[in-house]
């Protein structure tokens, strides 16, 4: 009987292991490249220096507010700092901020327009979105206390990480930005976007929009005619109230699209995406936090909210600018709720 050298059978062992380690090792490096590849079409934000106090009062332009609102002075509000902290590296939340900012050609500095706090708890399998009113009276370190879209021209996505910090408790574990050009392309990126409009609505985009010709109900939207949408103040009297929610009904309908897509459609989505949008993110957390929501966006439920909640404010004229003053205490139970905090 021919028996086969034990040596045989080791180099055939050997380069069984070798062929798979190589193959491996083959899939590590294309699936590295193909990463690499993908996260350099992200933009990162500019290292932008702070402004000075007097450069932000002149860059923060007051604005009016309703008629009978009192005016109050600044040393009449008191801060407690939170007594809680939401999110961070002992929490299981995944707090990214989305930031709308309305950068005019030219424009170096401008206020961030809408702020959406978008919080992943993977314990409940929720996704809440809470929009924050840009006229919120806050904390703003190093400033005088102004309306909190003061913090993002003062020093961008920094500051107004620590205004949220220092006011909720909020920690941010990243931003990302788009510019109105942007949002629009990004919507038309993803085949539209579909509403259920009023009929007040729809008037008001086919009057901004050329060629548009939406009627009241469910509607396929385009990018500018979803901008518009969004942006749309005058119709309602509570303003940016009515504005934020439509911001949120606008990513909600999005989500909800793409809850049942595959992972392939996902990924080429996300390239086409990924240009259009500035971020801090570290390539690493966006892998990690994809691959913590990814598995669970078919049975994430959605939930959507805004701060300051209603009779949790007060309409002010401070320094002659038209603020909301929350009541930070029930503000704060109210995220600490809403968010899962325990």
């Amino acid at each position: 009987m021919n028996r086969k050298n034990p040596s045989s059978y080791r180099r055939a062992l050997m380069s069984l292991i070798c062929i798979f380690t190589a193959g491996i090792l083959t899939g590590l490096l294309a699936t590295t490249m193909f990463f690499q590849d993908f996260m350099a079409a992200i933009q990162a934000p500019p290292q932008e220096e702070q402004l000075t106090q007097q450069e932000l009062d002149q860059l923060m332009a007051p604005e009016k507010g309703p008629a009978d609102a009192p005016t109050m002075r600044p040393e009449d509000v008191t801060f407690a700092p939170p007594e809680i902290q939401i999110g961070g590296d002992d929490s299981k939340l995944i707090n990214i901020l989305l930031i709308g900012q309305d950068r005019r050609p030219g424009e170096e500095r401008t206020r961030s327009d809408s702020m959406i706090l978008c919080t992943v708890n993977p314990g409940n399998q929720t996704l809440t979105l809470t929009s924050i009113l840009r006229d919120l009276y806050v904390q703003i370190p190093g400033y005088e206390d102004n309306r909190i879209n003061a913090a993002y021209a003062a020093g961008g996505m920094p500051l107004l990480d620590e205004t949220l910090m220092k006011n909720f408790g909020i920690h941010v574990d990243g931003n990302v930005e788009v510019d109105f050009g942007q949002f629009a392309k990004i919507i038309d990126l993803m085949g539209g976007v579909t509403l259920e409009i009023r009929a007040d609505e729809a008037k008001e985009i086919n009057r901004l929009v050329w060629g548009s010709s939406l009627t009241a109900g469910v509607q396929t939207l385009n990018g500018e005619q979803a901008l518009v949408y969004a942006r749309i103040r005058k119709l309602d009297k509570d303003s940016d109230f009515s504005r934020t929610q439509r911001q949120r009904k606008v990513l909600t309908a999005l989500l909800k699209q793409y809850k049942n897509v595959d992972f392939s459609t996902l990924t080429a989505l996300y390239q086409e995406i990924l240009p259009n949008i500035t971020t801090d993110l570290t390539q690493y957390q966006i892998v990690s936090y994809g691959l913590t929501v990814l598995p669970m966006l078919k049975d994430m439920k959605l939930i959507s909210q805004r701060i300051p909640a209603e009779e949790y404010y007060e309409d002010r004229t401070i320094r002659g600018m038209a603020v909301l003053v929350a009541d930070m205490e029930k503000t704060r139970e109210l995220l600490k709720t809403s968010l899962g905090v325990s």
